[in-house]
């Protein structure tokens, strides 16, 4: 089952969209299989350049946890979260693209993530509830963020205290004395003005790999930047 949630950050409103007797058990419809099988070779793709196992270590997440993918895409971590959390968590999956809502309601479907709830943010709000997280995963997104300050305040206030934020994206060594501005033309922001900016927001630094990953020739990215990782918590009260 995959519910679909419009806004959760105030009134609640569910939309039951599928329901599945078995979590994770993969559908056997003719149809479905040839989308089941492209979703499965873009996320095998993934274990080469992002190393989402050791990523999703960082999160320190177990059953029962209620964690965000923001910036979610096509749901491939969300879908991970799905099972470390499974059956009594939940991740919600947010992106503001109408595109990429598409994509998590299908994966949705055809995995039956029966605790992934899909959530339409907005670029100032991932609309998420307060207070109530464990730990919320941002993979190559932090860059996107129009509204970075306000942004920052919210995944602050969604996260318990002593909830974790792990941010990962991609920066160039040659790019970092570049001007904000300048790395975000390259969709690429260095981890020095992140932790900044997290630090002004109220969050604490936990810890800093980078390079995270180092780029291979077989990644997306045509540019060659390594990927970064970095922990932030919410302090207790």
């Amino acid at each position: 089952m995959i519910v679909r949630m419009r806004c959760i950050s105030g009134g609640v409103t569910l939309l039951l969209v599928a329901a599945a007797a078995l979590a994770f058990q993969v559908p056997q419809n003719a149809d479905d299989r040839s989308t089941i099988q492209n979703f499965k070779e873009g996320d095998a793709r993934r274990e080469l350049v992002q190393n989402p196992t050791g990523l999703l270590e960082h999160l320190k997440i177990s059953r029962g946890d209620w964690v965000a993918d923001v910036g979610a895409g096509n749901g491939y971590y969300s879908m991970r979260m799905a099972q470390l959390t499974w059956p009594d968590g939940k991740v919600l999956a947010e992106d503001i693209d109408d595109i990429a809502i598409g994509s998590l309601n299908l994966r949705g479907r055809l995995f039956n993530l029966a605790n992934v709830v899909v959530v339409k943010g907005e670029p100032e709000d991932p609309n998420l509830p307060q207070s109530r997280l464990a730990a919320v995963l941002v993979l190559d997104s932090y860059h996107h963020f129009k509204s970075y300050q306000a942004m920052l305040d919210k995944l602050l206030h969604a996260l318990k205290p002593g909830g974790r934020l792990v941010i990962a994206d991609f920066s160039l060594t040659e790019h970092r004395s570049l001007s904000r501005a300048d790395q975000l033309k390259q969709h690429e922001i260095a981890p020095a003005l992140v932790r900044a900016e997290a630090v002004e927001a109220g969050f604490q630094v936990s810890s800093i790999e980078d390079p995270f990953v180092k780029w291979r020739p077989e990644s997306w990215r045509p540019n060659s930047p390594d990927m970064w990782v970095m922990v932030l918590v919410r302090p207790n009260p």
